[in-house]
């Protein structure tokens, strides 16, 4: 976390966002996407781990309605953070779910997208790509040595990646797929998105390589 231009950078927050297409009548199913901004209740707190809940409705009857959990753990250098969403309207609800993850500019010494691509050594500012099939595991490696290592399990399968182009930060969004892919959340439903990220020091070599896949 670092102030630039009076704004604090680092840190992360769950979003929902519309999908790209919305037929005419399932717009009222459709949760408006500042609503997840709203305050949160805290239901527990022990030394490593926070759970927080967070309910909306729509502002008519019969239009969306939501319930959602976060569950943080922090587990050495890692942590494991869990994101669900329940639809409560009486309709589908068509929604996309994830987080935008901000990091300090250090961090884009050396960029990895996936666990196939090479490494994009200090990109441009205002460097911008997606991954619309994302294999969920990306580095963010920073100039002093440490990188972030970002896993994801589907149906988080989508990844955006830009750093901002006046100022010191760079940010991921990490999000379900949009249309066609997009399965509306079904009346009743718990959609639960699951991500880690480890800070660690790099490896040795010179550029960052993946390591395998998460423990069981």
């Amino acid at each position: 976390m670092q102030m630039e231009r009076g704004l604090m950078v680092g840190g992360a927050a769950p979003r929902l966002a519309r999908p790209g297409d919305v037929a005419m009548d399932a717009i009222s199913t459709v949760p408006e996407p500042a609503s997840l901004d709203d305050a949160w209740q805290l239901t527990r707190q022990d030394a490593d781990a926070v759970m927080l809940v967070h309910h909306h409705r729509g502002p008519t009857p019969g239009s969306w309605g939501y319930q959602a959990s976060q569950s943080l753990r922090l587990v050495h250098n890692r942590l494991e953070w869990e994101l669900s969403i329940r639809n409560l309207s009486r309709l589908p609800m068509p929604a996309r779910l994830g987080w935008r993850l901000h990091f300090p500019e250090d961090f884009a010494h050396q960029v990895r997208l996936d666990g196939t691509t090479e490494a994009i050594d200090d990109p441009t500012r205002g460097h911008a790509e997606g991954r619309d099939a994302w294999d969920g595991i990306a580095t963010l490696g920073g100039q002093d040595g440490r990188f972030v290592l970002l896993r994801a399990e589907p149906p988080l399968t989508t990844l955006h990646f830009q750093r901002h182009a006046t100022r010191s930060w760079l940010h991921l969004d990490l999000m379900t797929p949009d249309v066609p892919v997009l399965m509306p959340l079904p009346c009743g439903e718990e959609l639960t998105l699951r991500l880690t990220l480890d800070l660690t020091a790099a490896p040795r070599g010179p550029s960052l390589e993946h390591p395998g896949p998460p423990p069981t």
